[in-house]
C-alpha cells in the first residue's frame, strides 16, 4: 500500500459543506475517502465542532483554513497534520505576469515569519501551485523554491497542466519539497490552441473528473512517482465544478483511483 492517504476536496460541493456539513461528510465517507479538505473554521470551537463531526464518519480534516495565517498553522497542528498552506503570493503584487528574480525574492521574503512558525511546530509550510500566483508553472516553482528556504510545494496537477507545465516533471524536479498534493485533471475544447494566460478559463478549458482530461496529465504516473519518492502526506482529489451530481462526482473520482490500486 502507498504511504499516502486519499482525501476529497470539498470545493465541488459548492458551499454545502458550510450549510449542510453532515450531508457532505456522509457523501465523502460513502465514496470511500479517508479525509477531507476545504473547511475554514473561524474559532477553536468551530474547529472542534467540525473535527468531531468528521470523526463520526471516520474522516480526518486536512489543510484546514483559519482566520489568520498563524491560526491556520495552529489549527492544523492541533489536528495532527504534518503540513499547512501558507498565504498565496499573487503575481499581481510582485511584478505582474512576468516577475523578475527580485520579485520572486520579495514574494518569498513575505513568507519568512509563517515558515518560521511552521518550523517551530515541525510542520511543512507549502505554497499552492495555482494560476495567478507566483507558482503557475514548473519554472515558477523552480524560481520560488530556490529563493525561499524551508518552503514546500503544493503540487496541483490541474493548475500546472492548465498553465502548460508537466506535473510529473514538476514532481520529480522538487521531489524533496512536495508538501501537499491536489489531484485533478484538465480539459480544453481545443488542446492545440489552449494557452494560459490568454485562453478563456471555463469557456475554452476547465477542470475535469480524473481520467477525463485531454491535456496530457498522466495520473497513474503521478501516483507511481509519489510512491517512488516516499511521499507520506495527503493527496486531495479536487474538482472545482463537477460535470455530474456532486456526490456522484466524488464517487466517480474515488472509483477511478481504486481501479489504479489506490
Amino acid at each position: 500500500m502507498p504511504p499516502f492517504k486519499i482525501a476529497c476536496h470539498l470545493i465541488q460541493f459548492e458551499g454545502r459543506e458550510n450549510t449542510e456539513p453532515e450531508w457532505v461528510l456522509n457523501a465523502v465517507a460513502e465514496a470511500g475517502y479517508e479525509g477531507c479538505e476545504g473547511f475554514g473554521p473561524k474559532t477553536p470551537d468551530e474547529l472542534v465542532a467540525i473535527a468531531s463531526l468528521a470523526a463520526k464518519y471516520k474522516l480526518h480534516i486536512i489543510n484546514t483554513g483559519g482566520p489568520m495565517p498563524e491560526d491556520r498553522v495552529r489549527f492544523n497542528v492541533t489536528l495532527g497534520n504534518g503540513a499547512v498552506e501558507v498565504p498565496a503570493c499573487v503575481k499581481g503584487n510582485f511584478g505582474g505576469p512576468n516577475p523578475t528574480d527580485e520579485d520572486f525574492a520579495r514574494a518569498g521574503a513575505t513568507l519568512k515569519d509563517v515558515i518560521a512558525l511552521c518550523q517551530s511546530y515541525h510542520v511543512k509550510p507549502f505554497h499552492h501551485a495555482h494560476i495567478g500566483t507566483m507558482i503557475e508553472t514548473k519554472e515558477d516553482a523552480d524560481r520560488m523554491l530556490a529563493v525561499t528556504p524551508g518552503l514546500y510545494l503544493l503540487l496541483d496537477t490541474g493548475h500546472l497542466t492548465c498553465a502548460g507545465s508537466n506535473a510529473l516533471e514538476t514532481l520529480w524536479a522538487h521531489k524533496d519539497r512536495i508538501g501537499h498534493v491536489h489531484l485533478k485533471d484538465f480539459y480544453a475544447d481545443d488542446p492545440k490552441t489552449w494557452h494560459w494566460p490568454g485562453s478563456k478559463f471555463w469557456e475554452e478549458g476547465r477542470f475535469k473528473e480524473l481520467g477525463d482530461g485531454n491535456m496530457g496529465l498522466d495520473v497513474p504516473a503521478v501516483l507511481k512517482a509519489l510512491e517512488q519518492i516516499g511521499y507520506d502526506g495527503w493527496v486531495a482529489v479536487e474538482l472545482d465544478r463537477a460535470s455530474m451530481d456532486m456526490a456522484e462526482a466524488a464517487k466517480y473520482n474515488r472509483e477511478y483511483l481504486k481501479r489504479l490500486g489506490h
